[in-house]
């Protein structure tokens, strides 16, 4: 048997080793950096991300930016003194002059500066309606609000809405600059604002919602994580009521925290808005193991052993199931490289990074310290015993009622399962306390659609855009598109060939259709009389390519896959000459949420397969490994029934928390099992005597874990992040629910199985 009596002088190297390790790893920690690029959360393999990668080489596409303005007085529908009045127009102008200032501005989009066709003396001409003719403000609002390019876009269909579309030139990956750019246009609102008191401005987009996630991250870095830790330390001083033994359990915590963060640096890790929630995820779980190594310890000193016989006692019974339970835990976290987002395998690796050393310096370091730290609390010790017992009694004698009790409720709150919405809606992953939240949500109402999808359709050869099959098929597919639900806006070459004839017949609204003849003409009358590159967003250099693009509002993510399925499908049937997979960051992210689902259903299916591995080989029995699994898989499906019953929706979140937790809560089962074997094997005691003394010997150090690591992720659950939100009160909600299960499933089953086996031997 291994021996743990350590001299002075081996605490003293243990102590210098830790250290060492300690600071080595936490060198590493400066070189970690953060990154807010909303494309972090695809692979570089990942093949939306290279379409859409195409699609950006082919065409002058630009990170964007959307500033809506409104009237303060409210959106009053048919009001002539909305955005388009004297006023409205004049702010919406004043806007446009500011924004040509600012930093990485490429273009802008707006209904007084984006060139429009006229024709004029028998000739097209291209120009801003600004700058077209001095009109008089009546007809300059009327000939907005009739623009068919605008209206979805760039203009309510009210009028009272209307917008800039802010094009930026950023370097891909560069979050100072998109942090930079949106401050730019964020002092230029104050501006507005100022100038123009009677408007609201509402700023949202791509580009604004990247600077945002980076935001509400280092948001919750500055507020959750110092709040967490501040929890943590007042539930050890309450529940531990030992200076040395919070003194120890925070040296481990710490020293967990800096060695992962450090060999996270080390390895080139670049946190992110989905892995940032690793420092806080550790902080919590290294609680665990130091905590039964303090609470043995002091069990065996309420005993009467001294504090060094006390130590090794607690070390030598406490090792195995410590390094089990830090196994499974890292595990279950390590099962999170099946996801197909590279944040969240990232959040998996560093935590089982902090795992595994909050294990070591668990068995090293913290009882080192605990030889030279007061202990204390042999009397309260007792007590908590004592209530232990008569809780284990308790059960033991209840244990059929309270088991069918807690079967029905399982049954009933994880039928909840079946009301779980596997899907995602990546404009709402920032809650209503956020700005960019608010816009985006008022711009979504009254003006336009955040989310879009593109096609880059080839045409068949260089120059053959504008050939009148491939404007047809442009023009079906835009009108298949407009008859979907939640579709807003289309924009193509076909668009611009219907407006072109729309103009070349005195701006009549009947003729907004493809002309029967002469398409290409028109457009190369376009292309030589509009300003340079203007085309540049439809068409691609060698005119052998354009895009269309359509904006979509009020789709989840399943939605949005579906519509572009159906696209793709239309395409195939209609025009398969000039089919090509539709694409855009919107369907990125619709994909990876997707993708990620079915990955993490067979990672969490191969961690249970794992887990039960190693508890079979842990109990030294098949039975006792599959008896596990019901206290074990019975939390994820109570919590996620329960998630089910109450809020109904779950996406990237809900993919990986019961690989996450599944970890976590066996850490339960192994040490409830370690005592109650221990007693069965080797103190000969029957089942309903082992029962207790497991809830005796081990139950407190259990419920105070619990206690704590439930706290702990509960605070995570206040982030405004619903990623992080819903991981937190998920894996909280589930370790409370394991506690009940391991204390009111496993008693019943293991006398029920003894009985079983005694019968079988008589």
């Amino acid at each position: 048997m291994l021996s743990f009596e350590f001299t002075p002088r081996t605490r003293l190297w243990l102590v210098l080793a830790c250290l060492a390790a300690i600071v080595i790893s936490a060198i590493g920690a400066p070189s970690l950096s953060f990154t807010n690029d909303s494309r972090v959360f695809f692979a570089e393999d990942n093949p939306e991300r290279a379409a859409l990668q195409r699609l950006e080489q082919s065409f002058d596409v630009a990170q964007t930016a959307v500033l809506a303005l409104a009237p303060k007085s409210g959106i009053q529908t048919g009001s002539v003194d909305g955005a388009l009045g004297v006023a409205g127009l004049a702010a919406l102008a004043d806007a446009a002059r500011r924004a040509r200032g600012l930093p990485d501005i490429a273009a802008i989009n707006s209904p007084l500066s984006t060139p429009l066709p006229r024709w004029a003396a028998g000739r097209l001409e291209v120009s801003a309606l600004l700058d077209a003719q001095a009109l008089a403000h009546d007809e300059l609002a009327r000939r907005i609000r009739a623009e068919p390019l605008f209206r979805g876009w760039l203009v309510s269909p009210d009028g009272n809405v209307t917008a800039l579309m802010l094009n930026l030139a950023l370097p891909a990956g560069d979050s100072a600059a998109v942090d930079r750019s949106v401050a730019a246009i964020k002092k230029m609102i104050a501006v507005l604002e100022s100038d123009h008191p009677e408007f609201e401005f509402y700023l949202t987009g791509p580009v604004v919602g990247g600077a945002t996630f980076g935001e509400a991250t280092k948001r919750d870095m500055r507020t959750i994580m110092p709040a967490m830790a501040a929890l943590v330390l007042v539930l050890l001083v309450v529940l531990l009521r030992s200076a040395g033994a919070v003194i120890g359990t925070l040296a481990v915590i710490l020293a967990a925290t800096l060695t992962a963060m450090g060999i996270a640096g080390w390895a080139g890790f670049v946190l992110n808005p989905g892995s940032a929630a690793a420092p806080s995820t550790i902080l919590t779980l290294a609680i665990a193991d130091s905590v039964h190594i303090v609470l043995g310890a002091r069990q065996a000193m309420a005993r009467g052993l001294g504090k060094p016989a006390a130590i090794a006692e607690s070390l030598r019974f406490n090792l195995w199931p410590i390094f089990l339970t830090s196994a499974t835990t890292a595990a279950g976290f390590l099962s999170m490289n099946a996801s197909v987002s590279p944040p969240l395998r990232d959040l998996g690796n560093i935590t089982a990074i902090g795992v595994a050393a909050a294990f070591i310096y668990s068995v090293t370091l913290l009882p080192a310290l605990l030889f030279v730290l007061p202990l204390g609390g042999r009397g309260r010790n007792g007590v908590e015993q004592r209530i232990m017992a008569a809780l284990g009694a308790a059960i033991v004698r209840h244990r059929w009622v309270l088991f069918v009790v807690m079967a029905v409720l399982a049954l009933g709150l994880g039928g909840g399962v079946s009301q779980i919405d596997l899907d995602d809606r990546f404009g709402e992953y920032l809650d209503s306390r956020y700005e960019f939240r608010r816009d985006t949500d008022f711009v979504a109402r009254h003006l336009t659609g955040l989310d879009s999808i593109e096609h880059a359709l080839p045409a068949g050869g260089p120059g053959r855009v504008a050939d009148d099959d491939y404007l047809r098929a442009l023009d079906g597919l835009g009108d298949w598109y407009r008859a979907q639900p939640g579709v807003v806006y289309v924009a193509s070459l076909a668009e611009m060939a219907k407006r072109l004839n729309q103009a070349r017949h005195g701006e009549d609204a009947e003729f907004y259709r493809l002309p029967e003849t002469g398409a290409a003409a028109l457009l190369g009358e376009y292309a030589d009389a509009a300003p340079a590159n203007s085309a540049a967003t439809l068409v691609d250099g060698g005119f052998s390519i354009s895009r269309l693009s359509v904006i979509v509002d009020g789709h989840s993510s399943r939605q949005l896959r579906h519509l572009a399925e159906a696209a793709d499908a239309w395409l195939a049937a209609n025009a398969p000459q000039y089919a090509a997979p539709a694409t855009g960051l919107a369907l990125m992210y619709a994909h990876v949420s997707g993708r990620n689902i079915e990955a993490m259903l067979i990672s969490t299916a191969a961690a249970l397969v794992l887990i039960s591995a190693l508890l079979i080989f842990a109990l030294r029995s098949p039975i006792l490994g599959a008896f596990s699994l019901l206290p074990n898989l019975a939390p994820a499906v109570i919590a996620l029934g329960l998630w089910g019953w109450l809020v109904g929706d779950l996406g990237l979140a809900g993919s990986v928390v019961t690989a996450m937790t599944l970890g976590i809560v066996v850490d339960n089962t192994i040490h409830f099992f370690n005592k109650y074997l221990g007693a069965r094997r080797g103190l000969s005691a029957p089942a309903p005597v082992a029962v207790k003394y497991a809830f005796e010997s081990v139950g407190g150090a259990l419920a105070i874990t619990t206690i704590i690591l439930a706290a702990g992720f509960a605070m995570l659950s206040l982030s405004g992040f619903k990623v992080t939100a819903s991981l937190g009160a998920l894996t909280a909600i589930t370790l409370v629910i394991a506690l009940i299960a391991d204390f009111l499933f496993l008693p019943p089953l293991l006398i029920a199985l003894a009985k079983k086996k005694s019968g079988r031997r008589s």
